[in-house]
């Protein structure tokens, strides 16, 4: 049952983490599906869950910027690497004396970049912003900050079809997660949202 619901949370998750990555959702659900698999048929620990790993998300986005998305692999191939050498030369001891604060504030701060990094897509801003970029009004940037700073310029002009369903799938999501805790939530109501984003992709076609 646990294996079970980590896959199906992996399912959204690395969705999500490839696009606030800057590549694909596809890419992600490949890379969630073969990365496990090889992990597992190589071996594990009790203590080890094989998934995507929201703490690469900024590093990941802001070389996808400068190198394009054909960087992804070589960063992966590089971190694995180093692993293998930290695992050769014993060094993995030394991460049981990381203080607990540390880890706390690297998590909050993982939080903070992929939620900021996603204002575009919640508040329907993305193709708005591209075309200010193609046109020259803005200029192009993977720097966090910068990226935050121009998204949040053109909240002001949201697409209410875009805002709306996030607003009512935000909501809802942390809603069960208050009141009704110790359950995937995050499951049913990705689950749902990918039914409504294909229901609206038929009826209402994209064309940029």
């Amino acid at each position: 049952m646990p294996g079970l619901t980590v896959a199906l949370v992996s399912i959204p998750l690395s969705t999500a983490l490839s696009i606030a990555a800057g590549a694909r959702p596809e890419m992600g659900l490949r890379a969630a599906v073969y990365g496990p698999a090889i992990g597992g048929v190589l071996g594990g620990s009790d203590y080890n869950i094989l998934g995507p790993a929201g703490a690469l998300v900024n590093i990941l986005k802001l070389y996808a910027g400068d190198y394009g998305v054909a960087i992804v692999p070589w960063l992966a191939i590089v971190s694995g690497a180093m692993a293998l050498l930290v695992w050769a030369t014993k060094l993995e001891k030394y991460c049981t004396i990381i203080p607990n604060s540390v880890l706390e504030g690297f998590s909050c701060s993982v939080a903070l970049v992929i939620g900021l990094g996603q204002t575009r897509n919640a508040f329907g801003i993305t193709q708005l912003i591209k075309d200010k970029i193609e046109a020259g009004d803005e200029k192009a940037t993977s720097i966090f900050y910068e990226a935050v700073a121009q998204s949040f310029r053109y909240v002001p002009q949201l697409s209410a079809r875009d805002f709306t369903p996030f607003l009512v799938f935000f909501v809802t999501l942390f809603s069960l997660m208050k009141f009704l805790p110790g359950k995937p939530w995050i499951v049913p109501v990705a689950f749902v949202g990918c039914i409504y984003g294909g229901v609206m992709a038929t009826l209402f076609p994209f064309d940029p």
